[in-house]
């Protein structure tokens, strides 16, 4: 078993079936069932996009029906492509859903011990879930390229391992992500890989100057390299960019696009 399509009462996401087992509710959504236009077409979860405020409260109000939550049971964060995380609980429910005013600011990792929910934004860029059954802790990551090259992963450990819980012990998740297969990048971007990771088993040439990059090898080699166990690492090798009809991709779309959501809380 691992990651796997579910068709809800209206809407179609991602989730894996283990890890509700636990009595975590989390997820990855797809694009459709939304009220959203062209080219946020249907189902775009983020405000910070040019897509009509109004419908993305719409699509924001559809997922957490099919969720059974309300908007103060999750918190979202800025997103800005750095390697911060925050650790929330109950007093921030809700922050960022409404508006974007109220988002944890300036973070790119949520982590909770509470029942309020983390919520992330994406469109090709890796989402990574964590689960520490022993301290009862939750986290999800925005992972794209700076991320991962500032190993924000690792970030998201080392405060589980501060809060009592042993890395070997960490369930993780990588959710649906740009692949290899459509993920090029330029000589001076691979240098930067070549000289942070001690393997690049991700980084694949294509011609004089130009690389694939495998965002989620890259990722997981991090955590197992920090001490996860590899049978605690899922992964989907489901690529946004190749699948326009279920996935938003930044790059396929040319940046003017709309975002899918991953979520986590406790039950």
């Amino acid at each position: 078993m691992g990651w796997e399509w579910r068709q809800g009462s209206s809407l179609k996401y991602f989730t894996i079936p283990e890890w509700e087992a636990y009595g975590i509710q989390m997820g990855f959504s797809s694009r459709q069932g939304g009220v959203s236009d062209i080219p946020y077409k249907s189902l775009n979860l983020g405000l910070h996009v040019q897509d009509k405020p109004e419908n993305v409260l719409e699509d924001r109000k559809l997922l957490l029906s099919e969720l059974g939550a309300a908007w103060s049971d999750f918190a979202l964060g800025e997103q800005v492509h750095g390697t911060n995380v925050a650790w929330v609980g109950e007093e921030n429910g809700g922050r960022g859903l409404c508006n974007l005013d109220t988002v944890v600011q300036n973070i790119d990792g949520l982590l909770t011990q509470s029942l309020t929910g983390l919520m992330a934004m994406f469109a090709d860029c890796v989402p990574v879930y964590f689960y520490h059954p022993v301290i009862k802790a939750v986290g999800i990551a925005h992972a794209g390229w700076k991320g991962t090259l500032g190993k924000i992963c690792i970030r998201v450990l080392q405060e589980l391992f501060q809060a009592g819980g042993k890395i070997e012990d960490c369930l993780i998740a990588l959710g649906p992500s740009i692949g290899p297969c459509c993920y090029r990048i330029d000589q001076a971007l691979a240098e930067r890989f070549k000289s942070e990771f001690m393997q690049n088993c991700f980084l694949t040439p294509l011609g004089p100057g130009q690389f694939s990059l495998d965002l989620r090898k890259a990722n997981r080699s991090l955590l197992i390299k920090a001490g996860v166990k590899p049978d605690n690492i899922w992964t989907t090798l489901a690529c946004t960019a190749c699948n326009s009809e279920d996935f938003f991709s930044y790059r396929r779309d040319g940046g003017i696009t709309g975002r899918m959501a991953g979520w986590i809380r406790l039950l």
